[in-house]
């Protein structure tokens, strides 16, 4: 009987914990640079040209991709208000020949709110890419998102394994970013990604 009130008692210390967990998840700010947003790039075919713009896309998709992981998610236009600044750098190039979409996103982490730190060394730097199959002449923007989204996945998945990070999130009051979104994007980026 003992060992039954033992067992019941911890199940509900569990359960307990976990529901005090989930009532907080951890909170991020989004940013993509503005430089992404002022530069899209152009996915060349043989037929047909299309400017994608990446900062829209990436920035969508990072949102979203981290609300279904139960990230608690901002960006920098918003109140930018959270434990950690994420700032994404997102690359995509269009196979015509192959028809697939390839993307690359680095994700750099910063749990300092001065703008000092943006000239510094990020928390944590991780990469994840994606491909999709698709088409320059038909929905693009759809197969371009798919292709962002397993990008995000392997993102959050590298953050998710890393001990620093999760420690550094966990322990960090919410603060305002506000500062340092703005260094960020004054910060110009290298002429590679253009």
């Amino acid at each position: 009987m003992k060992r039954i009130l033992m067992s019941v008692g911890s199940l509900l210390c569990l359960s307990w914990l976990g529901a005090a967990h989930a009532a907080n998840p951890p909170s991020l700010v989004i940013q993509v640079p503005d430089t992404f947003y002022q530069h899209p790039v152009r996915l060349l075919h043989p037929y047909a040209n299309y400017w994608h713009n990446r900062g829209e896309a990436a920035e969508k998709a990072g949102l979203s991709s981290f609300e279904k992981q139960h990230y608690s998610t901002s960006s920098c236009e918003s109140e930018a208000k959270g434990q950690a600044l994420v700032v994404i750098e997102p690359n995509l190039f269009y196979n015509p020949q192959m028809g697939v979409f390839h993307t690359e996103i680095t994700a750099r982490v910063f749990t300092q709110a001065t703008a000092d730190s943006a000239l510094g060394k990020p928390l944590i730097t991780v990469k994840g890419s994606g491909q999709s199959r698709g088409w320059i002449t038909y929905n693009v923007e759809n197969f371009a998102s798919k292709s962002y989204q397993q990008a995000f996945d392997q993102v959050i998945q590298e953050l998710q394994k890393n001990p620093v990070f999760q420690q550094s999130v966990a322990q960090a009051p919410v603060q305002t970013f506000e500062a340092l979104c703005t260094s960020i994007n004054t910060i110009t980026q290298p002429k590679i990604f253009f």
